[in-house]
């Protein structure tokens, strides 16, 4: 019982982060309204959308790789780690794992809403943040700290 105690905060963190994932996926980031009359909810993949749409390729790509790609495989990467599995090369594995880290989701997606807002906002269009984006932060944070305190807890373990 001993063993497995330690391993309890960072599942905890882990499964919170992906309820808060899912979360962040299915309620609208932001809400557009046109002359108070019509409204219309965004989602996270219609940002993505939205930039394709735009030809905007390259931000459309950044956002889809750091939005939904990488934390998917950074939360399969975990789930391996918390289970115990070792993969060969695993401190390869662990070093992109730190450079995502350092190049944080959250970031990119701050810049996209920034970008979506500067894009839509004018005396006709207002554009206002919405639940979706504080869940899929707090998802992205929840992720980082569960990813770090793993990290540290095998530091801790080898001494």
């Amino acid at each position: 019982m001993k063993k497995y105690l330690p391993k309890l905060p960072p599942i905890a963190l882990y499964l919170t982060s992906i309820v808060f994932f899912v979360l962040g996926m299915i309620h609208p980031i932001m809400t557009t309204t046109m002359f108070l009359l019509s409204k219309k909810d965004i989602y996270l993949i219609d940002s993505v959308e939205f930039f394709f749409d735009e030809g905007e390729l390259f931000i459309g790509v950044l956002i889809l790789v750091f939005t939904f790609i990488f934390p998917i495989l950074k939360y399969l990467y975990l789930a391996s780690k918390l289970a115990g599995f070792q993969f060969k090369g695993s401190k390869i594995s662990e070093i992109i794992i730190d450079i995502i880290n350092k190049w944080a989701m959250l970031d990119v997606f701050v810049v996209a809403l920034i970008i979506i807002n500067m894009k839509m906002n004018s005396a006709i269009i207002k554009s206002t943040l919405k639940d979706g984006a504080t869940y899929f932060a707090v998802s992205i944070l929840l992720l980082m700290v569960c990813s770090l305190w793993i990290k540290y807890s095998e530091k801790w373990t080898k001494i």
